[in-house]
C-alpha cells in the first residue's frame, strides 16, 4: 500500500514537471539555445532528487550537493510555475467556452512570445531572487517573561532558543558560522535547540566538522536540545553521538534541573513510542520555572494539561515559502508565533535554518531570545 502511494504520487510529480517543462519549452521564442537550456534546468531539476537519493553516497560530495540544492530549489520554482500556468489554462478553458476575448490572439500570448516568457520567467526568478534575500534576513522574535517561581535574589536568565537549522547539503560551515556569532552577541545563559540540527546527512555534516562551529557556542548554563524528524532520517544512534561530540546536551524524554529553570525535553513525534508528559514529570518539576521542548507542535493541550511555563517548538518553517504557509496554518493549532492557552506559554520557531532552496516568501526565518526575572 505504501509503496503504491509513493509510485503515484512519483508518478503525478512527473507528470506534473512534464506540464511545466512543455508549457515553457512552448512560451520560449523559437530559440535553439534558449530551449535547450530550459529543457535542461527542468530535466535536472525533476530527476535530480530522485537520482540524488538512489545514489546517495556513490556520487563526488560536490555533485551530491548540487543535485540536492538544484533539485529542491527547482521544486519552489516549479510550483510557481504549475500555478500560474494552470491559471492560464484555466482563463483559457473558460475564454473556449464564454468568448470573452479573440482566440487567436489569447494564443499567441502565450505561444513563441518572447514578452510574455520575460514577464512569467523574469517575473519567478525575481520572486525567487527576493525569497532569497528575506531568507538571510533573521528576525529576532523577544520575550520577557517575568514569574512568581523566580527566586527573590535570583538573576534574570537570558535563553536563546532556535529550530531547524537544518545543517548539510545546504547550510555549510560559514553559515553556521555566522548564525554562532549572532548568538553568542545575544550573551545567553542558556540555549535551546528544539530539533532538526541535522538535514538528512550526518556523513556531510560531519566532513565539513560542523560539530567544532557548534562548540564555539557561548552558554554558561549549557546548550541542550531535543531531536526533530530529521534527525531519525539520518540516523537517531549517530545523531546522538554527533550531539555529544558537539558539547550539546541531547534530551529524548528527560529532564534537568538547572538552578530556577526546569528543561523537559521529549523525543520527537516520529517515534510513537515516546512518553507523554505525565510519565516524564514530577510534581516536584514544576515547582520551578519549566521549559518544554518539543520539536512538532502537536497536542498543545499536553503540555496546558501539564501545567507547563514555556513550551518551545519548530518543525513546521511557518510552511517557508507562500501559499504553503496557508496549508501549514491549517494543519497546526499555532504554525508560528506566540499564543498563550491558560496559564502555559507557547512559541512555534519558523526555523533559523531552512529545507532545500534558500528561499522564504511570505515568512522569515528567526530564534528567540527570552528573558525571566522576578
Amino acid at each position: 500500500m505504501r509503496n503504491s502511494f509513493f509510485i503515484i504520487a512519483a508518478l503525478v510529480f512527473l507528470a506534473a514537471n512534464f506540464y511545466v517543462g512543455y508549457r515553457i519549452y512552448a512560451l520560449l521564442p523559437a530559440n535553439p539555445l534558449l530551449r535547450i537550456i530550459a529543457v535542461a534546468v527542468v530535466a535536472v531539476g525533476t530527476l535530480g532528487f530522485p537520482i540524488f537519493f538512489l545514489s546517495e553516497g556513490k556520487l563526488p560530495g560536490s555533485t551530491e550537493g548540487f543535485l540536492y540544492r538544484f533539485s529542491t530549489s527547482w521544486i519552489i520554482a516549479f510550483g510557481y510555475f504549475l500555478l500560474i500556468f494552470l491559471l492560464i489554462d484555466f482563463g483559457r478553458l473558460l475564454n473556449h467556452i464564454f468568448r470573452f476575448a479573440d482566440t487567436q490572439l489569447v494564443f499567441s500570448l502565450f505561444y513563441h512570445n518572447w514578452k510574455m516568457s520575460l514577464a512569467i520567467l523574469g517575473g519567478v526568478a525575481v520572486l525567487l531572487f527576493a525569497g532569497y534575500l528575506n531568507y538571510r534576513d533573521k528576525r529576532r522574535e523577544y520575550i520577557h517573561v517575568q514569574t512568581e517561581k523566580w527566586k527573590p535574589n535570583a538573576k534574570p536568565l537570558r535563553v536563546v532558543a532556535m529550530s531547524d537549522l537544518h545543517l548539510g547539503y545546504t547550510i555549510s560551515a560559514d553559515e553556521l558560522r555566522q548564525w554562532v556569532a549572532l548568538v553568542n552577541a545575544e550573551k545567553p545563559d542558556l540555549v535551546l535547540i528544539g530539533g532538526d540540527l541535522i538535514d538528512n546527512n550526518l556523513r556531510i555534516v560531519e566532513r565539513a566538522a560542523l560539530d567544532k562551529e557548534l562548540q564555539k557556542i557561548n552558554a554558561p548554563m549549557g546548550v541542550y536540545a531535543v531531536p526533530g524528524n530529521h534527525e531519525f532520517i539520518s540516523g537517531i544512534k549517530a545523531s546522538e553521538a554527533f550531539y555529544q561530540k558537539a558539547g550539546i546536551t541531547l534530551l529524548r524524554d528527560s529532564v534537568v534541573k538547572l538552578e530556577n529553570i526546569t528543561i523537559v525535553g521529549r523525543d520527537d513525534y516520529s517515534n510513537r513510542h515516546r512518553k507523554n508528559l505525565d510519565e516524564l514529570l514530577k510534581p516536584s518539576d514544576l515547582s520551578q520555572y519549566t521549559v518544554l521542548l518539543d520539536h512538532q507542535p502537536q497536542h498543545l493541550h499536553d503540555a496546558e494539561r501539564a501545567r507547563i511555563d514555556f513550551q518551545f517548538s519548530g518543525h513546521t518553517h511557518n510552511g517557508q515559502v507562500f501559499p504553503l504557509s496557508l496549508l501549514v496554518d491549517r494543519m497546526f493549532e499555532l504554525s508560528h508565533g506566540f499564543l498563550k492557552k491558560s496559564d502555559t506559554r507557547f512559541f512555534v520557531s519558523s526555523g533559523l535554518g531552512i529545507w532545500g532552496g534558500k528561499f522564504r516568501i511570505g515568512t522569515h526565518s528567526d530564534y528567540l531570545v527570552m528573558d525571566i526575572s522576578r
